[in-house]
């Protein structure tokens, strides 16, 4: 399994995450749903991938929330739409891991499908799809408090640090345990 690939999965929330800076929440959202639906799209070969489906969702409520919504819910989106967004999505990601591993649709591009249904493969897409899910949560979690500091105007490297820092931080160390746990299963 390539977690580069599942890394991309992520690239319409890292979108709406970046836009809602400099746009509006409702704009940021669309074009976020955009790239999910572009993303669902270009990886539809083999099935449709439920990780941009569940974010084509979750943005598509934001962007209808940021353009329908008063601006009292409008203020709160754009404030912390992008926390509660992730955990949306990681709570889903944890919720679906023990029944249907979103990482086994990325993870049966690599190997025989003769595997796909063994529990060694299944098993280990378990650990991998959790992993992820608790990193998605850690982000939600760290944009919720960076969002928070923001309004009681901490530090920006503090803010910085906690919103942005942690997160990387948790991508790179999931991104080794997919490797060494896909590895791992592999060599059995």
């Amino acid at each position: 399994m390539n977690p580069v690939k599942l890394v991309l999965g992520f690239v319409p929330f890292l979108l709406f995450s970046v836009l809602t800076a400099w746009i509006p929440v409702g704009w940021a959202a669309a074009a976020g749903l955009v790239a999910a639906l572009a993303v669902v799209a270009a990886t539809a070969g083999g099935g449709i991938k439920v990780l941009p489906l569940v974010q084509a969702v979750i943005l598509l409520v934001i962007a209808v929330l940021g353009f329908a919504a008063g601006p009292a819910t409008v203020a709160f989106l754009t404030v912390y739409g992008r926390g509660l967004a992730s955990s949306a999505l990681g709570l889903f990601i944890v919720a679906t891991a023990a029944r249907t591993p979103f990482t086994a649709q990325f993870a049966r591009a690599a190997v025989p499908e003769s595997t796909w249904h063994t529990p060694e493969f299944l098993h280990a897409n378990r650990r991998i799809s959790l992993a992820w899910g608790y990193v998605v949560l850690i982000l939600g979690a760290c944009h919720i408090t960076g969002a928070f500091l923001a309004v009681q105007h901490a530090l920006p490297l503090v803010r910085l640090l906690v919103d942005w820092g942690v997160p990387v931080l948790a991508f790179l160390r999931v991104i080794a345990y997919t490797r060494r746990t896909a590895a791992e299963t592999s060599s059995h």
